[in-house]
């Protein structure tokens, strides 16, 4: 099988002391938080409450507020994700004809060598 390219690098696993519930949220997340703010109001329908973002000061309460508008958005993402299916591995069994007219395939051509 040829390879697509010439370099491949494998990329580590996130560890897991990168989110810590506690932390104070970093100026990234924090505009983030901003914008998506800003597209809250634009959608916001009569009666319904703006979120307070002031108070939303740790890593686990701008992943929630992210992940509530992250769904308002892509409602269409808010289920759980599936995992793709396993390819099956099939075997490609073909037929050939030996000298004394009877069919054989492969594997068995294979095994006799």
């Amino acid at each position: 099988m040829k390879k697509k390219y010439k370099l491949v690098l494998k990329v580590p696993k996130t560890p897991k002391s990168a989110y810590n519930h506690s932390r104070f949220i970093s100026s990234l997340i924090e505009h983030q938080i901003k914008h998506f703010h800003d597209v809250e109001k634009a959608l916001l329908k009569a009666g319904q409450k703006l979120t307070d973002i002031s108070k939303i000061k740790t890593e686990l309460r701008a992943s929630k507020y992210l992940k509530k508008m992250t769904a308002l958005l892509h409602p269409q993402g808010a289920d759980k994700p599936r995992r793709a299916p396993r390819p099956s591995k099939t075997r490609s069994r073909t037929k050939t004809v030996t000298s004394r007219g009877k069919a054989k395939s492969k594997q068995s051509i294979r095994k006799s060598r």
